[in-house]
Parts: structure tokens; C-alpha cells; sequence
């Protein structure tokens, strides 16, 4: 079991770039992606896409890449020459429109700023590429170790709530035959206070009360509560997208609650059907971050 939460962060790094990758997720129905990157990568952004797809089945993954110029590097400072003879070029024809006779200059040059930034998108798919997925994959083993962690903490929970409902759904069982006989002794006794018992066909009421009684009967869904609570373990143990899955099972157990609560008329069962309601809404709320 995974949760859907998670963060990740990597570095690649050469003698001249660095590269830095984080990844976020949170909850989401389906697989969303939000991958911002410097534009001479964008050409990455498809690759970057089926790597995650590879690894994550379902959230919002948020995807942030960083370039700069590495710090350590013992080049010193990078010279984007192809920016340095543009810009020589062009002050040369300035200089020959306006008829300017002083000479082009290094202090001209220095002064624009692209000199020393690096033409990322020429160099990009050469030497930025496996940078970018270096520290992507580094990214991505933190970012689902996260994952699987909290997943185990939050399948700790949710067993140990399995197991309470469970019990309680024993203690209901035990009294259910309690409450199905008292239901018939309530509705027999106020037959008998109604119109006294001379006048009464005791084979026919006791039928009438029978039909009535088993309206009552909480047999089925006690079987079906427990054949829930099965399912639902026996899915904790596949591998895969299990929250969708967990999440519908928990919607019928919280019916068979409910279908259980409008029947019984004995309190000790009535306390114990909220108490099962209470934990399954808790689990609902643990299976909403679970992938």
C-alpha cells in the first residue's frame, strides 16, 4: 500500500551545470501532472511523464526542474560565445549606421549580461539531458520511499480499525437473537393488550408477527458485513491501485450499517452500529490518500 503524499528531491551535476528536480504529490481521483521546466527543456517534458507513469498510479504530481551554472565548477565563468559574437556583430553595424568611428571595445561586450549566461537550449540535449534524469531518478526513489512509509503507517491504522469493527460486529451478532425474540414478545404483548386474548386466532397473529418480526432480522447484513470486511483485507494484501477499490467496499459496509441502524429497536445494537459507523469513516478518510 502506497499513500498518495509524497516529496522527493534529486541532483545532477557536471563541471559546469547543476540540475535539481523536486517532486509533490497529493491526493487525486486520477494521475495529474504539473511539470514546470526552464523553456529550452520543455522538449523534456513527454519523457518526464512516461518515467513518472512508470512509477505512479494515481495523484497530483507536481514536478519542478531547476538549471543553473554549477557553483564548484573550476571553469570559473561559463562565455556564451555564440551570444558574444552576435552581440559584436551588431554593435559593429551600429557603429557603421551612425557612422561612429571609435572601435568596438571589450568593456562593450562585457556589458551585456548573456555573455556569461550558457545557451541552455543548444546545449541541452548534449549534456543537460542526463543531468535532468539523474536527479529525476534520484527525486523519484526519496519521493516513493515517502510514499510507501506513510502507506504503512497509514495500513497500520486501518488494520487495527478493521479489527474493531470486527469485533463489534461479533457483539452484534451474539445479540442479534436477542433483539429479533424481543422484538416478537413486544409486538405479540401489545396485540394481546389491544384486543384481549379470547377474541384472538393465535395461529393467525402469530404469523402476522412473524412477518413483522423479520423485518427485524439483521441476519443478512451481518453476513454481508463480515464477507466486507474479507474483501476488504484480502484487497489490502494485492498490489496495484487498491484506494478505488477499498473506497466502494467501505461504501457498502457503511450500508449494511445503516440498513442494521433503521431495523433494530434495542439500544446495546443501535450503540454498537454508530461505533462501526464512526470507524468507517474514519477508514474512508485514511483510503482517500491511499493509491
Amino acid at each position: 500500500m502506497r499513500s498518495m503524499t509524497g516529496y522527493g528531491k534529486g541532483l545532477g551535476r557536471d563541471e559546469n551545470f547543476e540540475v535539481s528536480v523536486e517532486i509533490k504529490s497529493v491526493n487525486n481521483r486520477f494521475l495529474d501532472f504539473n511539470i514546470r521546466l526552464p523553456k529550452e527543456l520543455s522538449h523534456e517534458e513527454m519523457a518526464i511523464r512516461d518515467f513518472i507513469k512508470t512509477k505512479v498510479l494515481r495523484g497530483k504530481v507536481n514536478v519542478f526542474v531547476n538549471v543553473r551554472e554549477n557553483p564548484q565548477s573550476e571553469n570559473g565563468l561559463f562565455v556564451n560565445w555564440q551570444a558574444l559574437k552576435k552581440n559584436f556583430n551588431h554593435l559593429l553595424a551600429i557603429r557603421d549606421t551612425l557612422g561612429i568611428k571609435d572601435e568596438v571595445r571589450l568593456e562593450h561586450l562585457l556589458s551585456f549580461p548573456e555573455v556569461f549566461n550558457p545557451d541552455l537550449e543548444e546545449i541541452a540535449q548534449e549534456k543537460l539531458h542526463p543531468l535532468v534524469f539523474a536527479a529525476l531518478g534520484q527525486a523519484m526513489d526519496e519521493f516513493m520511499r515517502m510514499r510507501e512509509a506513510e502507506g504503512e503507517n497509514i495500513l497500520r491504522d486501518v488494520r487495527n480499525r478493521l479489527q474493531k469493527v470486527a469485533q463489534i460486529t461479533r457483539e452484534i451478532e451474539t445479540l442479534a437473537p436477542v433483539n429479533l425474540q424481543n422484538e416478537f414478545d413486544r409486538l405479540y404483548k401489545n396485540v394481546l393488550q389491544l384486543i384481549g386474548e379470547k377474541k384472538l386466532d393465535r395461529d393467525r397473529l402469530e404469523q402476522e408477527i412473524a412477518i413483522i418480526s423479520d423485518r427485524v432480522d439483521i441476519t443478512e447484513e451481518l453476513v454481508r458485513m463480515k464477507s466486507h470486511l474479507d474483501l476488504f483485507e484480502k484487497t489490502l494484501q494485492t498490489d496495484g491501485e487498491v484506494g478505488k477499490r477499498l473506497n466502494f467496499i467501505l461504501q457498502e459496509m457503511n450500508r449494511e450499517a445503516n440498513t442494521m441502524n433503521s431495523k433494530t429497536t434495542m439500544l446495546e445494537i443501535a450503540h454498537r452500529v454508530i461505533k462501526i459507523k464512526e470507524e468507517v469513516e474514519k477508514l474512508r478518510e485514511q483510503i482517500q490518500n491511499v493509491e
